[in-house]
């Protein structure tokens, strides 16, 4: 028993050895042609604690970067059955951070997960310029949970701070509130909220893991709201005699594009 022991401090004290001391720059090199569609450059650190200069998606449908992105292994995720780090990072005029978990089934769990960011610096993720935006995004995310590479479980919030479209049609919508939460067995339930603009919102979204999708929406505009907003307002629903719009719809997101 006393030489099991002995091995087992052995393995354990070789791992915490590799962790500490091994640099990063190869370990990241070898596991490159894994990534495909991601680049990493100015890979620094040990695989403990390291540093990534730049992370970008190679995707031209969405172009991802973020610079700066620094982990830390996080050991209490070995007591679940895995392997996890606390990350961190910047881009689009903001910045974040998380923990991240891959489980031995290759499950990837990320939790505590918090970012801010420019909607101005984001428009560059559009796949044509189609509208201008201003304000600022927050997010406060308690769980993204990825099973087979597909989203399984998604809860947390999304805020629009002064949210504003510049064009086409210039638009005040205040502050935008998203709450999502898991609604049943793979299905999530989106509620929208919007106050303090020329339009309010108030409504929810259910969608489910293949993209069908239920909508019930109300939008109602301010005495103040301009002549075009309301026209745009009226092509999606009948106004009612106080200008509220109700959008109602049901379909398939991959059919809407």
């Amino acid at each position: 028993m006393r030489i099991v022991w002995l091995l087992l401090l052995g393995l354990v004290s070789y791992v915490i050895a590799m962790l500490v001391f091994f640099p990063a720059a190869p370990v990241v090199d070898r596991i490159r042609p894994q990534l495909s569609n991601v680049a990493l450059e100015n890979v620094s650190g040990k695989l403990y604690k390291g540093n990534i200069g730049t992370v970008r998606s190679t995707d031209d449908l969405l172009p991802l970067e973020f610079n700066d992105v620094g982990w830390t292994v996080a050991p209490k995720t070995l007591l679940s059955g895995g392997t996890g780090a606390s990350f961190r990072f910047n881009g689009y005029g903001g910045q974040g951070a998380g923990l991240a978990a891959r489980q031995w089934n290759g499950d990837i769990n990320i939790t505590d997960f918090t970012f801010n960011a420019l909607a101005k610096e984001l428009e560059v993720l559009l796949p044509v310029p189609i509208a201008r935006f201003n304000g600022e995004l927050l997010g406060d995310i308690d769980q993204v949970l990825l099973v087979d590479n597909v989203l399984e479980q998604f809860e947390g919030t999304l805020r629009w701070n002064n949210a504003l479209l510049e064009s086409p049609i210039p638009t005040s919508l205040g502050d935008v509130t998203v709450d999502i939460s898991p609604d049943g067995e793979q299905s999530h339930s989106v509620a929208l909220s919007a106050a303090g603009g020329d339009v309010a919102m108030d409504g929810s979204v259910t969608l489910t893991q293949s993209g069908d999708f239920s909508a019930d929406i109300l939008f109602t505009p301010s005495q103040s709201t301009p002549a075009a907003v309301r026209a745009g307002l009226q092509q999606m629903g009948r106004a009612d005699a106080q200008g509220r719009v109700r959008f109602v719809r049901q379909g398939n997101v991959n059919r809407l594009f």
